[in-house]
């Protein structure tokens, strides 16, 4: 056992720092390969993260469909090979000159496509592992990894592309996808796994008995929405923070990485602490506060001139102490509502809603910086962001005072 967890368990916790960590590194790499390397506009960059992100919107409900009728394992290898494999191509790409920025769209979108398989896998996996007893604990390590992620690993890759050149880093990366597919490879619990009765060939139908269970779920309707609107905007800051630190700000690559990778600490802190922070105040204000936090840490950016490399630590400090916090509640509330036998197609259906916004937020964030400035749009962003936020934590009080069992289910995941 790990610290109460089947010790099997720590080798998908492996698998997922590993794999998350590479996600997370390629979504800065490739931007900054395409702004050093080929002068990459930002609509340009906009786009190449659009190119990332769109098969989350494209495939993830056909994921879901796919996983509620076969074994989550071999699922998970198939992705972590298929993106390590793609993205060692990249490489050959710095003799290909003006095309070469279209050539990495194209591999930002396959590496993409398995990542939306990748991505609902995990979270349906790990129930079929830990037990629904042991579902925050689980999560709540797991968070701890996907925070590190998010936060910590983009400033990597940022100190990658300063340090080795952006045709190395990709290649390191794509290591770290084949390290994940490895540690996958060695678990031997067995799943488990039951196929879905009933006919399995009507894959529209399929979807939609997930994508109707979630949207009649009050509570699971709005986290989904609210994650929605945040991935909007947070992925508008983070595309235009790219070049506003390069171009405004007069940030290295390696600068940059730094100024991003030391809200690792928020991410840790914010992990770490949920469940004792929701036990000491209540779920309920942990979901709202943290995600207060993380949609008011953007504004430290624009602000950032007089000392860049403190403004945007403490910045992205505040963002990962935040999110982190949330995303451990989030997700197991999802878990602990939904069936078993929904799990795989509810999960799709809500990161379909909550990541499919983020290629918009690409294309909104480039396409508004170059016409309005970098830091207006950052400013109009951050102001979307609080309003969001502002509607979400009016609608979850609302509903938490008139619903009973949604009271219940938030406060039995800190008992």
């Amino acid at each position: 056992m790990i610290g109460g967890l089947p010790r099997e368990f720590g080798k998908v916790w492996l698998s997922h720092a590993l794999t998350q960590t590479a996600t997370k590194c390629v979504a800065i790499v490739l931007p900054l390969l395409a702004v050093v390397s080929f002068d990459a506009t930002p609509a340009e960059v906009g786009v190449l993260n659009a190119a990332q992100t769109v098969p989350l919107f494209l495939f993830t409900l056909l994921a879901g469909a796919w996983l509620d009728n076969h074994s989550r394992r071999p699922n998970l290898l198939v992705a972590h090979i298929a993106r390590g494999a793609v993205l060692l191509a990249v490489p050959g790409l710095a003799f290909a000159d003006d095309a070469g920025i279209w050539l990495l769209c194209v591999v930002a979108f396959v590496a993409g496509a398995f990542t939306a398989l990748g991505d609902v896998t995990y979270p349906v996996y790990i129930p079929a592992l830990v037990g629904t007893d042991q579902l925050v604990a689980a999560n709540s390590r797991l968070e701890v990894i996907s925070s590190l992620a998010q936060v910590a690993a983009p400033g990597f890759g940022g100190v990658l592309v300063g340090a080795l050149g952006g045709s190395w880093s990709v290649t390191l990366v794509a290591l770290l996808y084949l390290g994940g597919a490895t540690a996958v490879f060695l678990i031997r619990t067995p799943e488990g796994f039951t196929p879905r009765e009933g006919p399995r060939g009507r894959l529209l139908s399929n979807i939609a008995v997930g994508a109707g269970f979630l949207f009649r779920t009050p509570m699971l309707r709005l986290l989904a929405m609210e994650a929605a609107w945040f991935n909007l905007f947070e992925q508008a800051v983070v595309t235009v923070y790219l070049v506003f630190a390069v171009r405004e700000l007069h940030l290295s690559p390696g600068e940059l990485g730094l100024s991003m990778g030391i809200g690792a600490v928020g991410a840790v802190l914010g992990s770490g602490f949920a469940r004792r922070l929701g036990r000491a105040v209540g779920m309920h204000r942990v979901l709202i506060g943290g995600m207060a936090a993380a949609s008011v840490a953007p504004a430290l950016i624009p602000l950032a001139s007089p000392a860049p490399m403190v403004f945007g630590g403490v910045s992205f400090v505040l963002y990962g102490f935040g999110l982190s916090m949330f995303n451990v509640f989030s997700v197991s509330m999802r878990q602990r509502i939904t069936p078993p036998d929904l799990l795989g197609r509810v999960t799709a259906t809500f990161r379909f809603v909550a990541f499919g916004t983020i290629w918009v937020g690409a294309l909104v964030g480039g396409g508004l910086g170059e016409w309005l400035g970098l830091a207006t749009t950052l400013w109009i962003a951050v102001a979307a962001l609080l309003a969001g936020w502002a509607i979400f934590a009016f609608r979850f009080l609302a509903l938490r005072r008139t619903d009973q069992e949604v009271h219940t289910h938030t406060e039995s995941l800190v008992g």
